[in-house]
């Protein structure tokens, strides 16, 4: 089964630095075959013969046992993967002047997170809730601050998730496939 692994908070700003080409071979000695990475953000795809659950365990067990510093990462299915990103809607990547951004959930997330969130009422965002994800479009200057998406930092869902923008969440799909 072909597997994608989102890091969270990784090799940003020269902080929580991991090298991918040391956690790719780390990989590869944990089993894992076909192991490749996508820019240095934290983005592997992985083929393994282990479940969903069992990937997750084991990926989570290696980067606490080498790394000093706690990395949050989630584990999805190719199909999952796919089958999410074709049930996005249409505007989420055609506004030129807005930022388009998937939300990942990591384990640490619960639908409880999302309460608040569904309540709001959005003027200047759009966002789709899927399954495994939050797609979503937010003005990228005028209008920013006064957007939901400025003050995601604030609310208890943001540690919960790992964001990718649109191209890198695209760009994600076409690998898996390769």
């Amino acid at each position: 089964m072909r597997y994608l692994i989102l890091l969270r908070g990784v090799n940003v700003g020269g902080k929580h630095r991991v090298v991918m080409a040391e956690l790719r071979q780390q990989l590869t000695d944990l089993g894992f075959a076909q192991v490749r990475s996508y820019i240095n953000s934290g983005n592997l795809i992985v083929d393994s013969s282990l479940s969903l659950g069992e990937t997750q365990t084991a990926v989570a067990a290696l980067l606490a046992t080498q790394y000093d510093f706690p990395i949050a990462a989630v584990v999805l299915e190719k199909t999952a993967y796919l089958t999410e990103l074709a049930q996005v809607p249409e505007w989420w990547g055609q506004a030129a002047d807005c930022r388009h951004n998937a939300l990942f959930f990591l384990p640490t997330y619960t639908p409880e997170m999302l309460l608040a969130l569904r309540q709001q009422t959005l003027q200047y965002d759009q966002i789709h809730f899927g399954t495994h994800a939050l797609f979503w479009t937010a003005p990228t200057q005028q209008h920013y601050s006064r957007s939901l998406y400025a003050k995601l930092m604030q609310v208890a869902l943001y540690p919960a998730v790992t964001i990718r923008n649109r191209n890198t969440t695209l760009k994600l799909a076409a690998l898996l496939q390769n």
